[in-house]
């Protein structure tokens, strides 16, 4: 029986969330939400929500997804010869004025925390033709992270929130793996790579589109031949923890403060 509730996922859920909260004093988030119902009224899904991790400012949301793998690594892809980290993270932003709701969309926002970005992942032993794991995880995770936003919005009273940014965040217990693939070395022949470097790392950033329900509204604002605006507004940001790591990931995740203002510059 103890087979059966391990390979569940569970036990690493409860793990995650008694070590957020037996550490809060050292970085300060906790756990509001355990198992949390959501729908997402956008494109009809549904389900629950792992935990959702509030930090002790209460701006900060995150939305966390729990994924136990067996003996495996997440290999994701970076063009180039060196990892270039990042510290823009699309964000949900729930920003008031006055009692009156000014924003309330995707936008990026600046953090503290800077990790390598990939819109590539490639996974042991999955069909790589087909949408893989982290894809359909990251997929459902961003569709819960609008959908839990929209609950708080609904519940929320007048005044009580000024900024609400809510963040979407993968732990895993695979290892992550960096490849920097130099494109001037593919095969294009073959489609095949003769040398690269690969480099483990805590926790980085996937970025990709990966909800389709954007409406045409949401990117016409853009003058035609924008492709790279157009594309950069469909993208989704969901951050990727290796399970060892998360106590260190808590405690450098924080906005940077010129963010907040910008924010708030409605």
């Amino acid at each position: 029986m103890k087979g059966h509730v391990n390979a569940s996922g569970f036990p690493l859920q409860i793990g995650i969330k008694s070590l957020v909260n037996e550490t809060t004093a050292q970085h300060g988030w906790k756990t509001i939400f355990s198992e949390h119902q959501w729908k997402n009224p956008n494109d009809g899904s549904f389900g629950f929500i792992d935990l959702v991790l509030e930090d002790q400012h209460g701006i900060s949301v995150l939305i966390v997804e729990a994924k136990r793998v067996l003996d495996t690594s997440w290999i994701f892809l970076i063009e180039g010869e060196s990892i270039k980290n990042r510290r823009h993270a699309k964000s949900f932003v729930f920003g008031a004025e006055n009692g009156e709701i000014k924003r309330f969309d995707w936008f990026d926002l600046t953090l503290n925390l800077a990790t390598p970005e990939s819109e590539y992942c490639v996974i042991p032993g999955g069909d790589q033709r087909s949408k893989s794991l982290i894809e359909r995880t990251a997929s459902d995770l961003v569709s819960s992270t609008e959908g839990f936003a929209l609950e708080e919005k609904a519940l929320s009273r007048q005044g009580e929130w000024k900024l609400r940014a809510y963040f979407n965040v993968i732990v895993t217990t695979a290892k992550l793996q960096v490849c920097l693939i130099n494109p001037k070395l593919v095969s294009i022949a073959d489609g095949t790579i003769q040398d690269a470097s690969f480099t483990e790392v805590p926790y980085l950033r996937f970025r990709k589109q990966l909800i389709p329900h954007y409406q045409i509204p949401d990117v016409s604002r853009f003058p035609r031949g924008s492709h790279i605006n157009i594309a950069q507004a469909k993208e989704s940001t969901v951050f990727v923890v290796n399970s060892l790591h998360v106590e260190e990931f808590l405690t450098q995740f924080e906005l940077d403060n010129g963010t907040i203002n910008h924010s708030l510059n409605f």
